[in-house]
């Protein structure tokens, strides 16, 4: 069933990009919980666009770079960077609450980025970081939050992970 080039499809929404379908997993409020979100999800729905807004201002407000000089240097449009000055999207201020760590990392990233950071080591530093955090109780707290998940479930850490 096709509107307006999107296809539903098991609460996944389809968008038509480019002649490409992309998926565009919606985001749940802090009252409704997803049915099943995978921890990868939650890092791509959540943690990466939290991490983009937070380089994006870093590098526009700290570096003084333009929107089209920061939107090159990460591999984004001028339109995502200028969603993340104006903060229409991408921060998760409750993400930020739960890992103070991703203040420090994207300054550093910002610096690096800054001074001509290839963005292959950006992808790898980021995935770096995104590993390191899901790796952690507090994000295994935090997907059980989001996801309809027992409060007991220990599939990804059957001994206790690092705080």
């Amino acid at each position: 069933m096709v509107t307006d080039c999107a296809l539903r499809e098991n609460s996944v929404v389809w968008e038509q990009s480019q002649h490409r379908y992309i998926p565009s997993i919606p985001f749940y409020s802090r009252t409704e919980r997803a049915h099943m979100l995978q921890p990868s999800e939650v890092i791509a729905v959540k943690l990466l666009p939290t991490i983009r807004a937070r380089l994006a201002q870093t590098l526009l407000e700290t570096y003084r770079m333009k929107q089209t000089e920061v939107a090159r240097a990460l591999g984004l449009t001028q339109a995502a960077v200028s969603h993340y000055n104006t903060k229409s999207r991408g921060l998760d201020h409750e993400l930020l609450k739960r890992f103070p760590e991703i203040d420090p990392f994207v300054e550093d990233l910002a610096a690096r980025i800054h001074d001509g950071l290839p963005r292959t080591e950006q992808v790898a530093l980021i995935t770096r970081f995104s590993v390191n955090v899901m790796n952690t109780q507090r994000f295994c707290e935090y997907h059980k939050k989001l996801s309809d998940l027992d409060p007991n479930c220990a599939v990804c850490f059957p001994t206790p992970p690092p705080p």
